[in-house]
């Protein structure tokens, strides 16, 4: 689908104002997450009446649920991006962060970033929840070349919001049995999985989890109103046993997506 149908940022919000009101929390899911399904008050739009194009990508829906956490009325506003569009599909960073875009536009206080995500650390398991504390981009090195990039240290994206997750996280621990995860996000282009060779660079470079998406919308949520963090869901984990695919991805996070359901619910009952 050409980026040339894509809407303009100002006019989709206020297609959006229209219908909806301003969210107090929005979330963009990655492939095969699925939380809040079961909004009050909700109305949900394609992402190609809303933006003009919609993602192409198995596990990424491409819809936008915008409703609150509960039926009461001081209740939370939500937007629930489910899908979104990657650097790999052909599309250019303007449209990789439209829905990010969208969202600081419109002036959403927190946004909450997930992804499906390989676990680099060797400590980690298939369906742990890292909140990400920083960050590898693998992705923007066009002018500064990725000897730079992989020359430099991680980048910290620590904030508030990072840290009222963890917080939320650790007072869950006890109901799931399994501990939050805090780490490096490595973000690279794909659409294929890393080499031995990659996943061996990316260790020694201190990642914990490697995947192809969110650090252009940190990136792009900087310097604005809203505050953003991320969570990746570990779908594997990278080691010398052979490696599933896509499919196995979406199993995973479907999996995790009950415990990230939770955590989330947390963080949006504290937001107001």
């Amino acid at each position: 689908m050409p980026d040339t149908l894509v809407k303009p940022v100002e006019s989709i919000v206020e297609f959006l104002s229209k219908s909806s009101p301003r969210p107090d929390f929005a979330v963009v899911l990655g492939s095969g997450v699925s939380v809040m399904e079961q909004l009050s008050n909700a109305r949900t739009y394609m992402y190609k009446e809303v933006f003009g194009i919609g993602p192409s990508v198995e596990g990424h829906t491409g819809s936008l649920t915008i409703g609150q956490l509960n039926g009461e009325k001081e209740s939370p506003v939500v937007a629930i991006f489910r899908g979104r569009f990657h650097l790999y599909e052909g599309h250019d960073w303007s449209v990789v962060t439209l829905p990010t875009q969208v969202v600081t536009t419109w002036g959403v206080p927190k946004l909450l970033l997930t992804n499906a995500a390989g676990g680099l650390n060797t400590g980690f398991s298939i369906g742990d929840l890292m909140v990400v504390t920083g960050y590898r981009d693998h992705l923007s090195h066009k002018e500064d070349g990725l000897v730079e990039e992989i020359t430099s240290a991680p980048k910290s994206c620590e904030n508030e919001f990072t840290k009222q997750i963890i917080a939320a996280g650790k007072a869950l621990e006890g109901e799931s049995k399994r501990p939050l995860r805090t780490g490096v996000y490595a973000a690279l282009l794909g659409p294929s999985y890393e080499t031995l060779a990659e996943i061996e660079m990316l260790r020694r470079l201190k990642a914990d989890a490697v995947g192809m998406s969110t650090v252009p919308e940190l990136l792009t949520a900087q310097k604005t109103s809203t505050i953003a963090a991320a969570v990746s869901v570990i779908t594997n984990v990278w080691d010398d046993k052979p490696m599933g695919g896509h499919e196995e991805v979406l199993e995973a996070s479907r999996h995790a997506s009950t415990r990230l359901d939770a955590l989330i619910s947390r963080i949006v009952t504290e937001t107001k």
